[in-house]
């Protein structure tokens, strides 16, 4: 195919570029805990980002000044969301948004290299959007695999429009993105950057089997240009704040040498190599069965590629395979993991759209007497499918609550009766206290970690202020029960919790005072 002919099919008409925005905001502003249809979103990893974020805009520096384990990248994020909102989650709701809209969009692109969409056929993307947003790993939204993964379905666009175009090499101007987005990933958790090696080793080996030397020197140069473009502002930051050493220690080696690794699960998980083949494919598997609605939409994914025009398909399953083997080697690397790492891997799902298309044309073309009709059924029955979809996802008992009726904003009345106070949040992550309360920690390790047991210094540091008497009020969980000299529990309460496996469960926290 012509690359006029190939831009000509992947251009967007305003009509389609609109309806996928729209789908796409919609589904966030439904799904996502962060929206304003939410009193607040209480999940811990979200809420960490968004006192890092509010501490940016106050002055402080990640790391040096509040101890947190993702990428600053992340944080500089949220701190743009806190320049729209301290109070809320809205900055957050609305980055979710353009970042699902960047999905939405590049998804459709996809299906338009392979398919010819008849004029419905967008009715589709709605509820393909709130079936990938509605899965459980989602949780409540605002994390960082959900920032990331469409960020990967622009690349993976790119590397397909190559394929479809004849030289399965992209453009200088499209490696020049893909660098300034393998700096994205870099900085907001290096372990995202797997696909991203699948993707450039697939640009090398492809270059050199066409020898295609002279352009891939230049797209090396283009893709490193973008690369030092995105981080050259994080690392001038650090260094004009002094920080380089902690920007070091806590995102780099705490992360690589620290972090909790768990006992192994298997003998395979114990053995040098094998572990490095064995850890992601078990990881991949158990959590594919773990999460069903995720684990059929990756595996109708792979089924997808078949059908792909065979001119085209081997490429694009080289392609396929080689990023995302490299993209679980990289985020499953320890035997013991966190079920969202998977949801990175979200990118691939817009290639359920061919054969979806593909259907949906066929189906106008059995019942082409009356095409208006069938497309009509079908376009209602997606729309129906889409609501269900979306309001049945696991967040929908927060939907137009009040903030109290959440403990993070009862707790907060208790807490703003004292000026200016100090909390800490011991033995449990960063829930939302300090965001309630209108207050940022007054200390560096200001939440639980991970990496507690490896790293004695957080619980040395807390150990020591509370002795001190050094904060006003301390919150922890429900089932952490202290008996400390100078402060007295006031408050404990324990509410129902939707947790990541959309199950109901007992959750809660204790407040104490300061005697």
């Amino acid at each position: 195919m012509r690359s006029t002919e190939l831009n000509a099919k992947g251009k967007l008409t305003k009509k389609e570029l609109a309806l996928l925005i729209i789908s796409a905001t919609v589904t966030i502003t439904v799904v996502s805990a962060c929206s304003p249809l939410y009193p607040f979103n209480p999940w811990n990893d979200a809420n960490c980002f968004f006192t890092l974020g509010r501490g940016i805009k106050h002055g402080l520096v990640p790391y040096r000044d509040l101890y947190e384990q993702k990428g600053p990248l992340l944080y500089f994020i949220y701190a743009l969301a806190a320049l729209i909102s301290e109070k809320s989650f809205t900055g957050a709701w609305i980055a979710e948004c353009v970042f699902a809209s960047l999905f939405a969009v590049f998804s459709w692109k996809t299906a338009k290299l392979f398919t010819e969409p008849s004029k419905y056929s967008i009715a589709v993307m709605p509820l393909f959007l709130g079936l990938t947003y509605t899965t459980r790993i989602f949780n409540f939204g605002g994390n960082a695999e959900e920032i990331c993964f469409p960020l990967l379905a622009i690349v993976l666009y790119f590397g397909l429009k190559a394929i479809v175009n004849g030289n399965a090499l992209p453009s200088r101007n499209e490696a020049l993105i893909c660098g300034l987005i393998t700096g994205a990933l870099f900085w907001i958790k290096y372990t995202f950057i797997g696909f991203m090696i699948g993707f450039c080793l697939y640009i090398l080996i492809t270059a050199i089997r066409q020898k295609e030397f002279k352009l891939l020197g230049a797209l090396i140069l283009r893709f490193i240009l973008g690369f030092v473009i995105l981080s050259a502002p994080i690392l001038i930051y650090f260094a004009a704040t002094g920080s380089l050493k902690y920007l070091w220690e806590a995102y780099f080696y705490n992360n690589m040498f620290l972090y909790h690794a768990g006992e192994a699960k298997s003998k395979l998980a114990s053995i040098p190599v094998v572990k490095n083949i064995y850890i992601p494919i078990y990881a991949a598997v158990n959590l594919c069965c773990k999460y069903p609605k995720f684990g059929v939409m990756l595996v109708l994914s792979i089924v997808s590629l078949f059908f792909i025009k065979k001119e085209y398909r081997k490429k694009t399953v080289f392609l396929f395979v080689i990023t995302l083997a490299l993209s679980l080697g990289f985020i499953f690397t320890k035997s013991s993991f966190i079920y969202y790492y998977i949801y990175l891997d979200a990118c691939y799902f817009c290639l359920i759209l061919i054969p979806c298309i593909t259907g949906l044309n066929l189906l106008s073309k059995t019942f082409k007497q009356n095409p208006g009709f069938m497309q009509g059924i079908i376009t209602g029955a997606l729309v129906i499918l889409y609501l269900v979809t979306a309001l049945l996802n696991k967040n929908t008992y927060l939907i137009f609550q009040k903030k109290d009726f959440l403990a993070q904003y009862r707790y907060a009345e208790i807490i703003n009766q004292t000026p200016d106070a100090k909390i800490l949040t011991y033995d449990v992550m960063d829930s939302g206290f300090y965001t309630a309360a209108g207050l940022l920690p007054q200390n560096r390790f200001f939440c639980y970690l991970n990496i507690e047991s490896n790293y004695p210094a957080i619980l040395e540091e807390k150990d020591r202020l509370i002795e001190a008497g050094y904060f006003d009020f301390i919150v922890t969980s429900y089932f952490c029960e202290r008996n400390w000299d100078n402060y007295v529990l006031i408050r404990e309460e324990a509410d129902t919790y939707i947790d990541y496996t959309g199950e109901k469960t007992l959750d809660g926290y204790r407040l104490y005072k300061r005697v």
